[in-house]
């Protein structure tokens, strides 16, 4: 069943809340702090994924959740997919069978076909993830006009977010 935005939006601010998060965001810092309160690092990988598979796909293995994605895009493309990537992650879609890395990175004809079916979510699924990378993407950019960067002394720091810095974020 699809969650309205409502709760797509208590899902993102319950996920994100004490992160303290910089502005700009920053996905590597996105993943590594969540990953990190979770005690499962997420490991970004960018890869020229074959043409005819998705730009981005989540594999959660053993050890850590993956997020592969395109290598062969411009960088702000990289952060809405990795984003769309931790949109699946947090709202709890799991893949359909596991992907191995190896059907991504170099695959047969048969693998492409079967890791493509496999890495494809429901539209339901998809439309939760995007509204999630949405949602993440415009709060940042509205704390970034209204505030700015992060300050890099931890002071200074401080003293922004008493004021009410970082307006509108997390």
């Amino acid at each position: 069943m699809m969650r309205s935005q409502r709760a797509l939006r208590a899902l993102c601010r319950d996920t994100l809340k004490g992160l303290d998060l910089d502005l700009p965001l920053d996905v590597t810092q996105l993943c590594d702090r969540y990953g990190e309160r979770r005690g499962r690092p997420i490991r970004l990988i960018a890869h020229p994924l074959p043409a005819g598979m998705p730009n981005g796909v989540w594999l959660a293995a053993d050890d850590a959740d993956y997020f592969f994605y395109q290598s062969n895009t411009s960088r702000l493309h990289q952060d809405q997919i990795v984003i769309h990537e931790f949109g699946h992650l947090i709202a709890g879609h799991q893949m359909l069978g596991a992907v191995s890395a190896s059907a991504l990175t170099a695959p047969s004809a048969g693998d492409s076909d079967d890791a493509l079916q496999r890495t494809c979510y429901s539209d339901d699924r998809e439309w939760e993830a995007e509204m999630l990378a949405s949602m993440m993407l415009s709060w940042a950019a509205d704390a970034s006009d209204t505030v700015g960067s992060t300050p890099a002394n931890a002071d200074l720091r401080g003293i922004q977010r008493l004021l009410g810095g970082h307006k509108g974020w997390l």
